[in-house]
């Protein structure tokens, strides 16, 4: 069994960069197509961690790996999000505070968390299941292709 930590750094940095990139462009889209590039960045820092994987372990992940994968992976690109919206939030209501405080509100409020909620299953569930997927018998089929 490998060791999965530079995988998950490699996965982290991916994610930055591919996000970045996808800001730039969702404000330059109409706001409701913007939206769709969320989860662009995971996708392709998902894959392109999976090849790496692959070409350096000529293999593909065991069940044990995957479920590590699965969930380091998620994990990870939450954590990523919600760290940066408290910081984008924060750098912004430097200038206004008021700001800082509205948010604060409307954490206080359940409709507005029950609304996050459910957008955090909508997005969670669908990427968890595409992972748990693609890190299994897809990934056999890439190693079989890369290694024969």
């Amino acid at each position: 069994m490998a060791t999965l930590t530079r995988y998950f750094i490699w996965f982290f940095f991916l994610m930055f960069i591919f996000t970045c990139i996808c800001g730039v462009l969702a404000a330059l889209l109409p706001q409701g197509v913007g939206g769709i590039l969320t989860v662009i960045p995971y996708m392709i820092a998902m894959i392109w961690v999976l090849f790496k994987f692959i070409k350096q372990q000529k293999r593909a992940p065991s069940q044990s790996e995957r479920i590590k994968f699965t969930w380091g992976l998620n994990l990870i690109f939450w954590l990523f999000n919600v760290i940066f919206v408290f910081l984008g939030i924060f750098l912004f209501s430097k200038g206004d505070p008021e700001i800082w405080k509205i948010f604060v509100l409307y954490l206080k409020e359940p409709r507005f968390i029950l609304t996050i909620g459910c957008l955090f299953l909508l997005i969670a569930i669908p990427l968890g299941l595409i992972t748990y997927w693609f890190y299994g018998p897809q990934a056999q089929r890439m190693a079989q292709k890369i290694h024969s």
